[in-house]
């Protein structure tokens, strides 16, 4: 007679074993990591890399997985989680995708405005993994890059959601992520810098030298405002008529010292306060924030009351009716672009450079010392720069044409007002009949 188990000893049996298996697992995973150590460095012999090692992609088992498998168990690899927040999350994309992945099937799309070789700003489309988990593999380790989504928006009013970037290595170094940081890095700003050679902008003697002299000294001044407790920014006004290079100026010293540049257009209607305020703390790391005609946003506000005081009372209601309507447009107000300017939440090490070509309508709060610490005219060319914008551009000429060229670019009842913008248009007009170039020196006199 074959007698019957009593079910519950059966379950509380099965219960026994189950807990035993993971307390083993559970316990493994913890020691593991001493164990390893110890092999080590009595055998010097790497057991993570050997069974990682197993699934190489010339291996027997990596050909049967396609050289796709998982990294590792937890216990045997590294993780790097990278926020959507931090500069290095869309260079670390773009560069597994262009330089890690082969054939990638899932892609996402993100498209951005950036500066061409040829100076001129071109919209850029690039791929890079979708959200989900991917696979690829860097200095021969296999790697698990999965990115996710939150539900949280990056920001009010925005379709945009937060997201992670979470990388997985084989093996417990983790000087591997700093490693491809690096490259990741490196491949970006290579590609984004395009920013025109500091020779290529001929301004008047000195003041080239002169700009970039200070900011040097401010980047090599870091622990100084640190020590004295000075707010780490620095800005710039250049102002002056249209077409003298304040912007191609600003776009040279970008690359002079491997900086991004950074435009904001304070016209957009969409930019609030809160929205500037943010845009000036998150500014990427190593990059110029360029404010262009800031004029053209903000005017004085005392030639505003004085003109305002000339006016009947109808007519003054009118005028201060049409202003607000105008601000309520922009959402921008002006205390607003004061606080983003300097407010607690400003960036540090920010260089900033603003650029007008009237500075007389530039409210004096705006260029206190503190939000424009150095200002610079840049004026209509003179002799110098028209000298060496010719050489520039006829690199074979000699020196009797050169001052034949000054001389007749001059030689005029009233000394004309030259742009480098007009000087550079006329040298495209006879790029390929440079001789002729003297016979069109009326265009630099045509009515602007």
């Amino acid at each position: 007679m074959i007698g019957l188990a009593d079910p519950a000893e059966v379950s509380s049996s099965r219960r026994t074993l189950t807990f035993q298996e993971a307390s083993a697992g559970g316990l493994l995973a913890v020691l593991f990591p001493y164990i390893q150590k110890v092999i080590l460095y009595v055998f010097d012999f790497n057991v993570t890399e050997y069974v990682t090692g197993l699934f190489d992609a010339d291996s027997i088992l990596g050909k049967m997985f396609d050289g796709n498998s998982a990294p590792a168990p937890g216990w045997a690899s590294s993780r790097l989680e990278i926020p959507s927040a931090d500069s290095s999350y869309w260079d670390v994309l773009e560069f597994v995708h262009e330089k890690q992945m082969k054939n990638p099937k899932h892609l996402s799309l993100s498209t951005d405005t950036r500066q061409a070789p040829s100076g001129k700003y071109e919209t850029f489309h690039d791929f890079i993994p979708s959200v989900g988990t991917h696979k690829f593999r860097f200095q021969g380790k296999k790697f698990q890059i999965e990115r996710k989504q939150d539900e949280k928006l990056a920001e009010p009013y925005s379709a945009k959601r937060l997201e992670n970037l979470v990388l997985t290595a084989s093996g417990s170094n983790t000087s591997i992520f700093n490693d491809m940081l690096v490259q990741a890095s490196g491949t970006t700003a290579a590609e984004a810098n395009a920013n025109a050679p500091l020779s290529s902008v001929v301004l008047a003697d000195g003041v080239s030298e002169t700009i970039l002299a200070d900011i040097q000294d401010f980047i090599d001044s870091a622990n100084w405002y640190t020590e004295f407790g000075v707010p780490y920014r620095r800005g710039y006004l250049l102002y002056g008529p249209p077409g003298t290079g304040k912007t191609s100026f600003i776009s040279a010293v970008a690359g002079n010292f491997n900086l991004n540049v950074c435009i904001l257009s304070l016209s957009d209607k969409s930019l609030t306060d809160e929205i500037l305020n943010r845009m000036m703390v998150e500014a990427p790391e190593d990059s110029l924030i360029l404010l262009e005609d800031i004029d053209a946003a903000f005017g004085n506000r005392d030639d505003n009351i004085a003109s305002g005081s000339k006016l009947g009372e109808e007519s003054k209601t009118s005028s201060v009716t049409s202003s607000t309507a105008f601000e309520g447009m922009n959402r921008l107000t002006f205390s607003g672009l004061l606080n983003a300017l300097d407010g607690v939440a400003s960036s540090e090490g920010r260089i900033l450079f603003m650029t007008t070509n009237y500075v007389d309508r530039l409210d004096p709060a705006l260029i206190r010392p503190g939000r424009v610490d150095k200002r610079q005219y840049i004026g209509y060319a003179d002799e110098s720069q028209v000298e060496r914008m010719f050489r520039r551009f006829r690199r074979n000429a000699e020196d009797d044409e050169v001052k034949r060229f000054v001389r007749e670019v001059f030689d005029r009842p009233e000394r004309p007002d030259i742009s480098l913008a007009q000087l550079q248009g006329l040298f495209l007009r006879y790029k390929n009949n440079p001789d002729a170039i003297f016979s069109g020196l009326s265009m630099l006199y045509d009515e602007k």
